[in-house]
């Protein structure tokens, strides 16, 4: 209850007031920083930049994924049980190293690879055509990319796919088209690296621009300034926003094929 002078009067706090007033002060500054910052990050962290023209690489983009040349399945032909294990999952072995123990016989490596999976334990009653030891060989590996029809006619063995792993953003990898094929309904491109990196195994992902062709003196602007299909174009002083039509784009650049963007217009770019 507050406390009341002899007139009756309610006597102020002033200490509750200096408290409330500090907390309402913190309160409008934090609110005003952050509009302060919106209006810099809006206002004074954009810059411009003018299209171009110069050449382009015109590729075709897709998603690859890792396979392996050499795959080896155990399987036997008959139910039975396991009698001895002689490698684990993550073993290299080479060619003729012992397996697996099945009926007194021992079964061995076909090829060279790692051992991927062991699908049963020593003992268990194996059944018929159902792969007991899996083996890979890592060092024999490309890239399979499937791709729509109209998109796969325009591809040819020998041209060069330019590779990147989403692990390995800064580092690019090249590769050559060996060779184009059907597999049930759909249209697969295989592409071999010249080098791999350290540690890509089967099963991984992989971003691919194969090569087409090059487009020379075509109007180029920045990728960054395209956002949703549409650019914020500076001209004569007036900023607006635009839908651009695009053609072949190459790495950080993207060629203009509308007629609503010049070489003397400039783009807003918002930095990072």
């Amino acid at each position: 209850m507050a406390k009341r002078s002899a007139q009756g009067l309610p006597i102020l706090n002033l200490e509750n007031m200096s408290k409330r007033i500090l907390i309402i002060f913190t309160l409008l500054l934090a609110v005003s920083v952050v509009a302060v910052w919106g209006v810099y990050q809006k206002y004074f962290t954009q810059e411009k930049v003018s299209p171009k023209v110069g050449n382009v690489l015109e590729s075709i983009y897709g998603l690859g994924t890792v396979s392996a040349d050499e795959l080896f399945n155990m399987r036997i032909g008959v139910a039975t049980n396991i009698g001895d294990l002689y490698v684990k999952e993550g073993d290299q072995v080479t060619r003729n190293t012992a397996l697996i123990k099945i009926d007194g016989h021992i079964m061995r490596a076909p090829i060279d690879g790692t051992v991927t999976r062991i699908a049963y334990k020593k003992g268990e009653l194996v059944a018929p055509q159902v792969p007991i030891v899996t083996l890979v060989n890592l060092k024999l590996l490309y890239l399979e990319v499937n791709l729509e029809q109209q998109s796969v006619l325009r591809i040819k063995e020998g041209q060069k796919a330019y590779v990147s792993f989403e692990t390995l953003r800064n580092e690019k990898y090249t590769g050559q088209v060996k060779t184009v094929y059907p597999r049930e309904s759909q249209f697969i491109v295989r592409i071999e690296l010249e080098k791999w990196p350290e540690g890509i195994l089967p099963g991984m992902t992989a971003d691919v621009a194969i090569a087409i062709g090059h487009k020379k003196d075509v109007l180029l602007i920045p990728i960054n300034s395209i956002n949703s299909g549409q650019v914020t174009r500076l001209r004569n002083g007036r900023k607006e926003k635009l839908a651009v039509k695009l053609g072949a784009i190459d790495g950080e650049m993207a060629e203009v094929t509308s007629e609503n963007i010049s070489e003397t217009d400039e783009l807003i770019i918002r930095k990072k």
